[in-house]
């Protein structure tokens, strides 16, 4: 009798997970999925006169020596955040990450990539690394990472403020470490915000620092500060705490709930990724057993010199140094920093 009582409870188990993973799986058509069109015939990923082509390993800028997904077990997707002040306008990416999943060491780890670094950009002279963006939409950002850095990367994710702020809102906020001389920036940048969402209830301010749970606008508005502190690199650092809190959040979401988290929040992001190598994604990252998320930024500590080309402050880096530590970091096993000899690496639970 318990026997069958078993069965029958492990079978509404399996029934339940596979109209889950089918649910899922319909509800990932309303994603933005935005196949990459060729660059060169496009001026920006909005041409909706260039109709989407599957590209070559050579049109997003992956040579022969660029590691492969298939040998190393590694997949890196960009992450583009916008700085759009208008929903749906294409802009430079405020925001560029690499987002790695490791299946083979079972690690999630993610690199900022300074948008001030000057770099050749395909097809065009060098240039800051985020206005590759505006000049021809994801698929050139991808080329440009691909081609300075050696990398294979061809899948992105991109959001912008507007859609991030109604993410963080769908799973509750999330829980920062606000300093004192962060609230005065945070405050302008949440004013800001304010007036450029009319249409919706203003946000109040932040009035003392610590921890505490910031709602969507206001942790854009901390993603957004850049005088505080050491300027772009501390900025780069509190993108990274907002997205790690984030999947924080989410991991703690009664698995019978994210279905609605997922139909909720899809709308707001663009991809290129399918439906499939998401749930495969996904699956994987869940039965991880090490869920933290290891941080790195390039360019690296003492490999690149400020300076001022045509009128911009941009950091021009040492690609060769730049690009053997990040493959040190993103195709390396270690998650204390020994791979990659220095101290760039960061490890948040």
């Amino acid at each position: 009798m318990m026997k069958k009582f078993f069965i029958t409870i492990l079978s509404i188990l399996l029934i339940f997970l596979i109209a889950s993973a089918t649910y899922i799986y319909i509800l990932l058509d309303q994603i933005g999925n935005n196949s990459l069109v060729n660059s060169s015939d496009s001026s920006n990923s909005s041409d909706s006169s260039t109709p989407p082509e599957k590209l070559t390993s050579e049109d997003l800028g992956i040579s022969e020596t660029a590691p492969k997904t298939s040998e190393t077990g590694v997949t890196n997707i960009l992450l583009f955040g916008l700085d759009s002040r208008a929903e749906n306008n294409i802009s430079r990416s405020d925001t560029i990450m690499i987002a790695t999943i490791d299946k083979k060491n079972q690690l999630i780890k993610l690199t900022s990539l300074m948008r001030d670094m000057y770099v050749p950009i395909p097809g065009r002279n060098k240039n800051r690394i985020n206005t590759a963006y505006i000049f021809g939409g994801p698929t050139l950002a991808i080329k440009t990472v691909n081609t300075n850095f050696d990398l294979d990367i061809r899948y992105y994710v991109t959001v912008d403020f507007f859609g991030l702020e109604r993410i963080i809102d769908q799973v509750g906020g999330i829980t920062v470490d606000v300093k004192k001389q962060e609230i005065p920036y945070i405050n302008s940048c949440i004013a800001e915000l304010n007036s450029l969402n009319k249409n919706t209830r203003p946000v109040p301010m932040l009035t003392e620092p610590g921890l505490q749970t910031l709602n969507g606008r206001q942790a854009v508005a901390y993603a957004r500060v850049r005088k505080a502190g050491n300027a772009d690199f501390e900025r780069t650092e509190r993108q990274r705490r907002v997205l790690v809190e984030l999947f924080k959040k989410v991991k703690t979401i009664n698995p019978l709930k994210l279905p609605g988290l997922v139909s909720t929040i899809l709308p707001y992001v663009e991809t290129n990724l399918p439906k499939t190598e998401i749930l495969s994604l996904g699956i994987s990252v869940l039965g991880f057993k090490n869920k933290d998320i290891i941080q790195y930024r390039i360019p690296v500590d003492g490999t690149f010199t400020s300076q001022r080309i045509n009128g911009m402050a941009v950091l021009v880096p040492d690609i060769e140094k730049n690009k053997a530590f990040l493959h040190d970091f993103i195709y390396g096993d270690s998650v204390n920093g020994e791979d990659t000899g220095n101290d760039n690496i960061d490890t948040q639970q």
